[in-house]
């Protein structure tokens, strides 16, 4: 086996995610040797049981299958990248719960370290698309890279920016790259590919169940510097990705609406619990911000000690 089948491997185990493969790796070094490993040595592993050693063992066997599964994703334009590999996104492998491989689409070689998550409702108001379409058009034109979950509403509007300002974007999906939710959403996921690239950590078929769209949120945030949030409910999916940037140690930013709506109650909440305000009207406030390395670098450094700048 090689080392992408090995991981790949991994990957196919019902039951065994980013956390307990580090544990894995913790105890074994290596992801060859894990496969190495005697089944009770497994089951001894935190975490771990016998059931779920067995698991890894079967895997073992199936060496064949996931060699002819990788051989057929290159032939259809998809790399697997795993986590020890270079190709890997680098400000993703930094995060705690790190996909073991990402399933990429695209034309695009490698993720800036200057990318930017915009987020939002799948409902956004007028004033809530023309905000994200200018703001996703003027990171572009600054640098920056444009990331965000391919969903209806605030996340197209980012998407679309980006594309009209033949700027990178990077869409990151909650099923696998064939299923492509929601199905209208084809022509853009194309669209994005030929400049920028979809990103998956499921490598069989997926359905984008409320959870798995949950836990993609982690990887929006994870392959960004900074998440901003536009419009959204107070419980609203793009509110708790800011709550997976803000455990990663990413900056976080809300819109700060002038009125009171129930979309404009997760940017408040946000903004509330610490993440900076963003006037709709001064967008051009924070372009600069994110796309003056020293600056960012003061704020970041500001944030990882609990402090708070002023950006404004």
């Amino acid at each position: 086996m090689s080392g992408q089948e090995f991981w790949f491997a991994l990957a196919s185990i019902d039951g065994v995610g980013p956390m307990r493969i580090k544990r894995l790796l913790n105890r074994f070094g290596t992801v060859e040797a894990v496969f190495d490993a005697e089944l009770s040595e497994i089951a001894r592993v935190p975490l771990f049981n016998p059931l779920l050693a067995a698991r890894i063992l079967k895997a073992r066997i199936r060496v064949a299958e996931f060699r002819r599964h990788i051989k057929w994703f290159k032939s259809r334009g998809i790399d697997i990248l795993c986590v020890e590999e270079e190709d890997y996104p680098t400000q993703l492998k930094e995060i705690l719960n790190a996909p073991a491989i990402l399933c990429k689409k695209g034309n695009l070689s490698q993720v800036s370290e200057k990318a930017v998550a915009i987020v939002g409702t799948t409902t956004p108001t007028e004033l809530g698309i023309l905000t994200t379409l200018e703001l996703s058009t003027r990171l572009v034109r600054a640098g920056l890279t444009i990331v965000s979950g391919l969903a209806r509403g605030i996340d197209t509007s980012a998407h679309l920016g980006a594309l009209s300002a033949n700027g990178t974007t990077v869409g990151v999906v909650g099923s696998d790259l064939f299923s492509i939710y929601p199905s209208e959403h084809r022509e853009l996921a194309d669209q994005i590919c030929e400049n920028g690239a979809l990103f998956s950590e499921h490598p069989f078929t997926t359905q984008p169940t409320p959870a798995n769209l949950i836990l993609r949120n982690r990887i929006i945030s994870g392959l960004s510097i900074a998440t901003i949030v536009v419009e959204s409910n107070e419980n609203g999916g793009a509110v708790r990705t800011a709550a997976f940037a803000s455990e990663q140690g990413r900056l976080v930013f809300a819109c700060n609406w002038a009125g009171h709506s129930r979309l404009s109650e997760g940017p408040r909440k946000l903004i509330q619990q610490g993440a900076y305000p963003i006037s709709p009207d001064r967008l051009d406030k924070v372009v600069e911000v994110l796309s003056d390395p020293n600056r960012l670098e003061k704020i970041q450094s500001a944030h990882l000690t609990g402090e708070q700048m002023n950006l404004f």
